[in-house]
């Protein structure tokens, strides 16, 4: 009798053989996140490091140079007759209407290249961080400066009609400006600097608005120096000389030696007061000025 051999009985081993090797090596395997004895223990991710101290403007390294909004604002205000004006100078620098994909970064270099800080007070809507996004907010308080509001929308027509405060528009585009900030900081973020668009000093009426502001624990800050970089073609410095010239000259007529506080911008286009910053650095240290941040 012959027997015939069946050949489909070895693809079927075939196939079976590997799955079961598999499911052996997977039963022994260790369990997903468990280590062996020899291996070296994984340390957990850290947390990223805050933009800024709880409750600050500022990170931890300009804690030693920042100075409260409230006392700048009478040193500007009252000068010597102020409590506690300083015994020191002080100076400080300060640029509006950022930030800008050009000249914030440049202003930036030229802070860290001489080794000074300075008080940015931002546009948060489309002229401003709208445009940028908050990458250059969190680089400018990364580098040891502070940030405080100006505007949300910078639009004088709105915030003050007929050269006159409007309260509601300006308290509503300072809160507006507040939160996108504060989203770009962090939500540690809290200013109590606020610079009016255009300068207090620039407009009538904002009583009502400085009462209310100043219930949101905000004190203004104007200026007592600047480089006229926002000024009218025919004064606007043409060369960074000009520009420092600018400041000693302002200073030269304040009768406020103590303190200083110098208006510069990083808007889209502007370069001078930049290019103008190793001199007026220069300046200041040689008549004796620290430099210090407005929070």
């Amino acid at each position: 009798m012959t027997h015939v051999h069946s050949s489909s009985r070895r693809p079927a081993l075939a196939l079976v053989l590997p799955l079961l090797v598999t499911a052996v090596l997977a039963a022994c395997a260790p369990p997903p996140g468990a280590h062996n004895a020899n291996s070296p223990a994984l340390s957990p991710t850290p947390p990223p490091t805050p933009h800024v101290v709880a409750g600050t403007n500022h990170n931890t390294a300009a804690q030693a140079y920042a100075y409260p909004a409230a006392k700048v604002h009478d040193w500007l205000e009252k000068g010597k007759n102020a409590p506690d004006y300083p015994q020191q100078k002080i100076a400080f620098l300060t640029f509006d209407d950022g930030p800008s994909s050009d000249a914030t970064p440049a202003v930036l270099d030229a802070l860290k290249a001489n080794n000074v800080p300075a008080t940015f007070f931002l546009i948060a809507g489309p002229l401003g961080i709208g445009r940028t996004g908050p990458v250059l907010v969190q680089r400018e308080l990364d580098e040891g400066n502070a940030v405080c509001i100006h505007s949300f929308s910078h639009d004088y027509g709105y915030l003050y009609p007929q050269r006159v405060g409007n309260t509601d528009h300006i308290l509503a585009d300072e809160a507006r400006a507040a939160d996108i900030v504060k989203g770009a900081a962090g939500p540690g973020y809290t200013a109590d600097c606020f610079r009016y668009p255009g300068g207090h000093m620039s407009w009538k009426g904002l009583a009502d608005s400085d009462t209310q502001l100043g219930a949101r624990g905000l004190s203004w800050i104007d200026w007592n120096a600047m480089t006229g970089d926002a000024e009218a073609k025919k004064k606007e410095p043409k060369t960074p000389d000009e520009a420092a010239k600018n400041v000693r000259d302002d200073m030269a007529l304040v009768k406020n030696p103590n303190v200083v506080v110098i208006l510069m911008h990083d808007a889209t286009g502007k370069k001078i007061s930049t290019e103008a910053l190793p001199q007026i650095v220069s300046d200041l240290r040689g008549a004796g000025y620290s430099f210090g941040v407005i929070a």
